[in-house]
């Protein structure tokens, strides 16, 4: 986050109905809430300007879309090519998430693929061959049970 910005319940309520919908007007939210829909738009470029607000998007569905596999990876890299080798991942499309972690490997990934066959490829053919990775330990989720953004 930018600058440090103490949320209270009304950003909180905000970004609570934003999360469950990103494309609900500020009259209903203010409807909903109480609020005036003038306080929610001051607070809402508040929270912007302060970076508790990173961007409005959609969740697509997976399937819907053709990427009806998930795999988790934790990556292993060479210390020396570490940063190499995050900046690879990072530009593979079908690698959403990558976290740095603490344990045995050094990085935890999300990666989507459209079968079983692809990921295989994507991963002897574009993840595996990336300098500065040592080790992969794949795992392929068989059930998504929840999914969702940081709670507010």
């Amino acid at each position: 986050m930018g600058n440090s910005l103490e949320l209270d319940e009304v950003d909180r309520d905000i970004l609570r109905s934003l999360r469950e919908n990103a494309r609900i007007s500020l009259q209903e939210m203010s409807r909903r809430s109480g609020i005036s829909d003038a306080t929610i738009q001051f607070r809402l470029k508040r929270m912007r300007a302060n970076g508790v607000i990173e961007r409005f998007t959609i969740t697509a569905n997976p399937t819907a879309t053709g990427y009806a596999v998930t795999a988790i990876m934790l990556v292993q890299t060479d210390n020396e090519k570490h940063d190499q080798a995050v900046a690879a991942l990072t530009k593979i499309p079908e690698i959403t998430e990558v976290y740095g972690i603490l344990g045995e490997y050094d990085l935890f990934l999300k990666v989507w693929s459209r079968s079983l066959e692809e990921l295989n490829t994507l991963i002897n053919d574009h993840i595996r061959s990336i300098e500065g990775i040592e080790d992969l330990h794949e795992i392929v989720v068989v059930e998504r049970v929840k999914e969702e953004t940081s709670p507010v």
